[in-house]
């Protein structure tokens, strides 16, 4: 695997950790998401000014299609957050999609998938279990949680990550990575306004606006960013599969920033379920 590829998927996952920090920091998420993805368009608006080309219309159609479960995921984890904890929501939604790109990988892209990257992806999986666990005998406890709904539209939004990621690998092969992460956030924009509205209403935004302003920018440049450097390393040649599961060292670092900084308990449980997922990384990077 190509470490440079890999290099931009870990740096993504820093990002995105970034990003999930301010959005279950703010007032209200619904909001927040929307204000988010409207800053990322408006920090990002070079990207079409000077990169813009001819676009196929194959190209519209699977940003459309990717659009759909862009919008359901941050519907879904807006309304996970309203419902459950960082420490619960984060590696439901971001565990769920490496087990389902991988199948979507195998059944739908026809992509080569090496054992050592197989190994890898079941490593990090079980990592992302292991750092949900509060105590050693508690395996049950992530199932659990699927009771309350918070968790299981975390589990929703993981689904929607693994989807739009497997269809963004075909999408990229029409329309340049960042040009077609920029258009597919608009898109994902305007499906998502009328749900916001009718969620929140236009009162619930303003009042988002000016509670949170310098985070949802924040967010706004690292969601976008986030993303955009997954899509380089998928058209650098990297298998969905792999971009999908590496992104989920992001949940080592919101463990580590929990454990060191929040102090938050389960500290050992965390670390080992660390150890899982760098592990996996690193057989992903090195026999993938």
């Amino acid at each position: 695997m190509n470490l440079f590829n890999t290099s931009l998927v870990l740096l993504s996952a820093g990002l995105h950790v970034v990003t999930h920090v301010a959005l279950k920091a703010s007032r209200d998420r619904a909001s927040f998401v929307w204000w988010m993805l409207l800053w990322a368009g408006v920090l990002f608006l070079p990207i079409p000014l000077l990169g813009w080309t001819a676009i196929p219309s194959a190209g519209w159609g699977w940003m459309a299609f990717s659009a759909v479960f862009e919008a359901g995921y941050f519907a879904f984890i807006a309304l996970a957050y309203r419902g459950a904890d960082l420490s619960v929501v984060y590696p439901l939604a971001r565990g769920t999609a490496p087990v389902l790109l991988l199948a979507w990988s195998l059944l739908f892209l026809d992509e080569p998938l090496t054992s050592g990257g197989v190994l890898g992806i079941l490593l990090i999986t079980g990592g992302l279990y292991v750092v949900n666990l509060p105590q050693p005998g508690a395996w049950r406890e992530p199932l659990r949680a699927l009771r309350r709904s918070g968790p299981r539209w975390a589990l929703a939004a993981g689904a929607c990550t693994s989807a739009y990621t497997a269809i963004d690998k075909v999408g990229i092969g029409y329309v340049p990575p960042l040009l077609y992460t920029y258009l597919a956030l608009w898109l994902s924009l305007a499906l998502l306004t009328p749900w916001t509205l009718r969620f929140v209403g236009r009162a619930g935004l303003a009042q988002e606006i000016r509670s949170s302003r310098g985070r949802s920018v924040l967010a706004g440049f690292t969601t976008l960013g986030a993303y955009g450097l997954v899509l380089l390393a998928m058209a650098g040649s990297m298998p969905a599969a792999y971009a999908g599961t590496l992104r989920e060292v992001s949940v080592v670092l919101g463990a580590a920033y929990g454990v060191l900084v929040l102090k938050e308990q389960g500290g050992a449980m965390r670390i080992l379920g660390a150890g899982f997922v760098a592990l996996g990384a690193v057989m992903i990077g090195w026999l993938g």
